[in-house]
């Protein structure tokens, strides 16, 4: 019996790493939401099933990926977005015209939750050398911001998701 379970899908964006062909300026799209929904099929390679529903204007965008078979890293949350954002390595399924909207249909694979990025950034800053309230100080400060850090760690894992064989770089 196949199981499946559906949650709001609250936030998407889309995330580059540097072997793609968008600039450092360009590491990301946060991609504003009409609504949206996704699945998780409950199966042993985490796959889930999104329906993004969004404006005309970021139809190419996404249209750019299907024509291509172009696999990309996407941060999402859902239920609420105050939750903490999962990493997927998604491919564009499907490109439907609504009435005023455009859903977009993507095929998902979990690689990080945000409790694993915690776990692979408290390492990192272990490797750093800080210890103590300085350790905790700095754990806070880089989780809060995001930034270089996180972008870091998503890169190493986006090469991970290569080598795993997710999908084949040579058609991303």
């Amino acid at each position: 019996m196949l199981l499946l379970k559906t949650f709001k899908l609250c936030s998407l964006a889309v995330l580059f790493d540097e072997d793609q062909k968008h600039g450092a300026t360009d590491r990301g799209k946060e991609i504003p939401l009409v609504d949206g929904l996704i699945i998780n099929k409950e199966e042993a390679q985490k796959d889930w099933l999104l329906d993004a529903v969004i404006t005309p204007e970021w139809k190419p965008f996404f249209e750019e990926f299907q024509r291509n078979d172009q696999h990309f890293m996407a941060e999402v949350t859902i239920t609420k977005k105050t939750n903490d954002p999962a990493t997927l390595v998604c491919n564009v399924k499907a490109i439907n015209d609504l009435h005023d909207n455009v859903s977009i249909h993507l095929d998902g694979i979990l690689v990080v939750k945000n409790d694993d990025l915690s776990d692979m950034l408290l390492k990192n800053l272990i490797k750093e050398g800080y210890k103590g309230d300085n350790l905790f100080e700095e754990f806070k400060r880089r989780k809060k911001d995001r930034g270089q850090a996180i972008q870091g760690i998503l890169s190493n894992v986006y090469n991970q998701v290569k080598q795993k064989g997710y999908y084949d770089s040579e058609s991303s």
